[in-house]
């Protein structure tokens, strides 16, 4: 089976070489690593392309990380799809481990799986969270999630006007179809903390925008006629 491995970045030329590193170290094979640059202005684009392994390298203005995550949903060729960020990192088993129970459960669409932050090393220590940041938790996001490719075509790509929540509101149309999901044990994927990251930038916005999310979904649900569900998807 094939898969897909989306790698989004904008100006991520820091950390993009080992994500990619931790991607090619995958047991699975075949894959097919895809590098969406979202108008990156610094060697994100040099890296990926000078990058020893083949990688599909694609180009767009700036558009925001759910059209960049989009944009390689255009030009991917696998079974099934996985995405990981330009600073976090994979386990080895990871994609091995979920098609294993894919596998087992023909019905299944969507497998995640825990993940764990760590501190990036060239962070300040000044602004390292408590330790209660670095507990493994349900991997409820897209660098966690592999996917079979026929769930895009149900759930459609990810909501470009959403700068942060955007995978959490496809997960929530995602089970809007009834498409069977589970959440694996395994630590699966290495989230990079730092000063930069997306989230930290956002800041308050991204509660905000968690909230919005849940509620329009929860009303297409009620208008739809449906039972209104329990949602697991947390956020950051």
């Amino acid at each position: 089976m094939k898969v897909s491995c989306i790698v989004p970045v904008f100006n991520g030329e820091r950390y993009l070489g080992e994500t990619l590193d931790s991607v090619f170290a995958q047991t699975h094979r075949p894959l097919e690593v895809i590098v969406a640059d979202d108008g990156s202005t610094d060697r994100s684009a040099e890296i990926a392309r000078g990058y020893p392994r083949p990688v599909v390298y694609v180009h767009q203005a700036n558009a925001g990380h759910a059209a960049a995550r989009n944009l390689g949903l255009t030009v991917a060729t696998g079974e099934f799809i996985a995405f990981i960020d330009a600073d976090d990192l994979w386990h080895s088993e990871k994609i091995e481990r979920q098609l294993r129970l894919f596998a087992a459960r023909s019905d299944l669409g969507i497998v995640f799986t825990h993940l764990e932050n760590f501190w990036s090393p060239d962070g300040d220590p000044a602004s390292r969270p408590d330790e209660e940041a670095f507990r493994p938790v349900p991997g409820y996001t897209s660098v966690s999630m592999l996917a079979r490719r026929d769930v895009f075509t149900r759930v459609g790509g990810f909501d470009v006007s959403l700068k942060h929540g955007n995978d959490r509101d496809w997960f929530c149309r995602a089970a809007e179809q009834g498409i069977a999901m589970e959440m694996m044990p395994d630590v699966l994927v290495r989230r990079r903390l730092h000063a930069s990251n997306r989230s930290a930038a956002l800041g308050g916005d991204s509660r905000a925008e968690y909230l919005r999310i849940l509620k329009a979904s929860l009303d297409r649900r009620r208008a739809g006629g449906s039972d209104v569900a329990h949602y697991p998807f947390g956020s950051k």
